[in-house]
């Protein structure tokens, strides 16, 4: 009798536990699709934080190779090719963090950059009218520079010499482990940058030096401010230095006499002259002088001969850039020079008022940045009438 009192009870039990087990079920699906949907807004949230619009494209005046878009979580920095138009030279994708999703197509580049080796002294005065000269560890050339700034952080060693532009010391740059090297561009990528990306090492292109108009070369300075995260200050530095540039142009309409001017020395039997689409004929024709190659269809400039210069400016009123600091170490270097007439009435120039003895020039470094103070140079010497208080600040005569 107890036996079957046992069975009964057994089965009595059986629809209970069926019951708790189907409760069991529902509530464990119940749980799944919980997690599911937290999972699936996780999954959404993030693809809505890595998802960026265009907000807005950064004004650019007159440079012509580069472009610079901010989107949601990004600013995207473009390069573009001058030597072939149809190309990107490089795309860069600036982030604030480093899990910001950015697209395949370019380099990402957290800002602002902490620290910065560069291979050009073009790059130099950008970085100090920003604020960011500190920030630089390795260098290039340094014979040729001229910043007493960054001359200082190499004697004491917090800078690195990195060898030539050309050929940069690899094994220096890497233990120096910069977020970034800015280096300048050329035609084709060559095989020193080649092995500095293999390496890792994140190459900024700068190719200011190909802009034809000079405040286009100084407006590259928004460039560089975009990977500090400084578009703001750039931007009204920028315009500091285009109202000064359309001031002096205005003033020096003002002259009555249009002098004529011309520029450079022999070399080896090779006379380089600005051509008609540079950016020193422009400065030559805002500073309201006459120039023989001005119309000419070339950019950069045009090679001749000594005998072909002493055609075309032997009576020229002016002479600017020359090689030498003195009347004497000219002439001999070429006897023909006294042919020409800037010779003969003291009236030759060159750029070197402020440099150091080996070999850095100011005028090529900072220059660059500053159109403005070249053309207010430019002027004092064509038309000092213009501008009877100013003292120039690169150009000098010889003596």
């Amino acid at each position: 009798m107890a036996v079957i009192c046992h069975h009964v009870d057994k089965c009595l039990s059986l629809p209970q536990t069926i019951s708790t087990m189907k409760l069991l079920i529902r509530l464990l699906a119940c749980s799944l699709c919980i997690v599911s949907f937290i999972t699936c807004q996780q999954v959404k949230k993030k693809e809505k934080s890595t998802t960026s619009k265009v907000q807005n494209t950064i004004p650019i005046k007159y440079a012509k190779g580069f472009s610079i878009t901010t989107f949601t979580h990004y600013t995207k920095v473009t390069v573009f090719n001058p030597w072939d138009k149809s190309q990107v030279y490089a795309d860069y994708y600036l982030v604030k963090q480093d899990s910001i999703t950015t697209p395949k197509d370019g380099l990402k580049i957290k800002i602002p950059l902490k620290n910065l080796a560069i291979n050009s002294s073009t790059h130099i005065e950008p970085l100090r009218l920003l604020g960011e000269l500190s920030c630089v560890n390795g260098v290039c050339n340094k014979d040729y520079i001229y910043n007493p700034q960054i001359l200082e952080g190499i004697k004491t060693d917090k800078i690195k010499n990195l060898g030539d532009s050309y050929n940069t010391n690899m094994e220096q740059l890497l233990l120096l482990h910069p977020a970034a090297f800015m280096t300048t561009a050329y035609n084709a990528k060559d095989e020193n940058n080649k092995r500095l990306e293999q390496s890792g090492v994140k190459i900024i292109y700068n190719i200011e030096w190909q802009e034809t108009n000079c405040l286009g070369r100084a407006e590259w300075m928004k460039f560089i401010a975009a990977f500090f995260d400084k578009s703001a200050l750039a931007d009204s530095i920028f315009n500091g230095i285009e109202s000064n540039y359309q001031f002096y142009q205005k003033l020096a309409k003002k002259a009555t006499i249009k002098p004529t001017i011309m520029s450079g020395q022999d070399f080896r039997g090779n006379w380089t002259m600005p051509a008609g689409q540079s950016f020193s004929n422009q400065l030559f024709q805002d500073a309201n002088v006459s120039y023989y190659y001005a119309n000419t269809p070339q950019k950069g400039s045009i090679s001749t001969t000594i005998e072909e210069a002493l055609i075309h400016f032997h009576a020229a009123d002016i002479w600017v850039g020359a090689q030498t600091n003195t009347y004497k170490e000219l002439l001999a270097t070429n006897e023909k020079y006294s042919f020409f007439a800037p010779f003969q009435r003291k009236k030759v120039f060159n750029f070197n008022k402020k440099s150091t003895p080996t070999g850095g020039c100011d005028y090529w470094e900072s220059g660059v940045s500053h159109p403005d103070r070249i053309l207010a140079d430019l002027i004092k010497i064509a038309h000092p009438e213009l501008l009877p208080n100013y003292q120039t600040y690169y150009i000098q005569p010889l003596h």
